[in-house]
């Protein structure tokens, strides 16, 4: 635990003071994602928070009233499952900001059936990994403007799962309806490998997707929020089926954590405390509340997250011309 291990992070007393400074978070109405726009807001930041329907977005706000003030608070409309909408959404925001201070990729679907978008592709992948990372390419040169930004994937141990077959070939591969759980637990995977080859390029000073300087300074992590009680398990109950009901509901009891107290901690560590800047925290696979730990072998096979990138791209430019 935690308290034990010396790696506690509470966001109500140890998150800094950010008045001035604009984060955007995907999937910012539910679980996790509201956790973090509540503390963000909490401690003065400014927060961007895509998700896709405005009705849950305006209650989520109401209901951070008790957190802080709401008017910091701005919803865009971002539907994950559509790759054009995405990219409006992305445009929007170029329009109207000038800088970001933290990138939030938190949206996700959970252990869920499998059905294709209007891409035509697996929705756990566009949406978990392939519609955020175009965010991030997109937005990119808005957190370039601010030395020490951040940009923080919510990944999962869930990742350390996939089979050897899990290649990132193309996209019949993408399409192959694995499971409930293999297609959740790819898209984890895909975030740690993603995450480290956005920051191989940063190191190296950019491509011709990710321009940037080695001077550049963006600190690019992904996280593991833990055992947390979400909407997520709910998914997992409609694809596998209502015998799953009383393991959900004693893992709500016994072992899931509150997503507002507990399961926001690992992100919004790694998106605001200053020891990723003062310990050079970048690269990094973060769980709770704060421990930097390795993850899986898997994860950081670099020609396994070339493929990824290689075929990323590749779907990007066929789906948005």
């Amino acid at each position: 635990m935690s308290f034990i291990t010396g790696n506690s992070f509470n966001p109500d007393t140890e998150i800094p003071d950010l008045k001035g400074k604009t984060y955007l978070v995907t999937g910012g109405s539910v679980g996790i994602g509201f956790g973090v726009c509540a503390h963000l807001i909490q401690h003065n930041a400014r927060v961007l928070m895509l998700s896709n329907k405005e009705d849950h977005a305006e209650e989520a706000i109401e209901q951070m009233k008790q957190w802080g003030n709401t008017d910091l608070i701005e919803w865009i409309k971002c539907d994950l499952a559509n790759l054009k909408q995405t990219d409006e959404a992305a445009n929007k925001i170029l329009e109207k900001e000038s800088v970001l201070h933290g990138m939030c990729m938190n949206a996700g679907l959970g252990v869920g059936k499998y059905w294709e978008t209007v891409d035509g592709l697996d929705s756990h992948f566009q949406v978990n990994w392939l519609s955020q990372l175009h965010l991030v390419l997109k937005l990119l040169p808005l957190l370039k403007k601010e030395p020490g930004a951040r940009l923080v994937f919510q990944s999962s141990d869930m990742h350390r799962l996939p089979e050897d077959e899990t290649k990132f070939i193309d996209v019949n591969e993408i399409n192959t309806d694995l499971g409930p759980t293999k297609l959740y637990n790819r898209t984890k995977l895909a975030q740690v490998l993603g995450m480290l080859a956005i920051q191989r390029r940063m190191e190296k000073g950019g491509d011709s997707k990710v321009n940037a300087k080695a001077s550049d300074k963006i600190y690019v992590n992904a996280t593991h929020p833990g055992a947390v009680s979400t909407d997520q398990p709910e998914q997992a109950i409609e694809a596998y089926g209502s015998a799953l009901k009383p393991v959900v509901a004693a893992m709500r009891t016994f072992v899931m954590k509150d997503p507002v107290a507990q399961g926001c901690r690992p992100m919004l560590y790694a998106a605001t405390s200053p020891e990723i800047e003062e310990k050079g925290i970048t690269g990094s696979y973060i769980v709770p509340d704060k421990k930097v730990t390795s993850p899986s072998s898997k994860a950081q096979n670099v020609e396994l997250s070339e493929q990824l990138w290689k075929l990323s791209l590749q779907l990007l430019d066929e789906k948005l011309k």
